[in-house]
């Protein structure tokens, strides 16, 4: 399992986006972020759309927003 660091806005998201209830495993960091355990398979499917420089909080975020219609960035 690896894990990702995310904000408090895109940890709200993703349990926005659920489709069954959000149970977060999250650990919150002392600088306000979360630490997110996520599968092989999940780690995988974030790095293939991760573009150059990007965090897997900015890749996770641009891929929300595109997935609810709005623009990227």
């Amino acid at each position: 399992m690896k894990t990702i660091r995310v904000t408090n806005d895109t940890l709200r998201a993703i349990a926005d986006l659920a489709i069954l209830p959000f149970r977060s495993n999250a650990i919150r960091q002392d600088d306000g972020t979360w630490l997110l355990p996520v599968d092989d398979e999940v780690w995988q499917r974030i790095e293939d759309k991760r573009l150059a420089a990007e965090s897997h909080d900015d890749t996770l975020t641009r891929i929300i927003r595109e997935y609810r219609g709005l623009k990227p960035n």
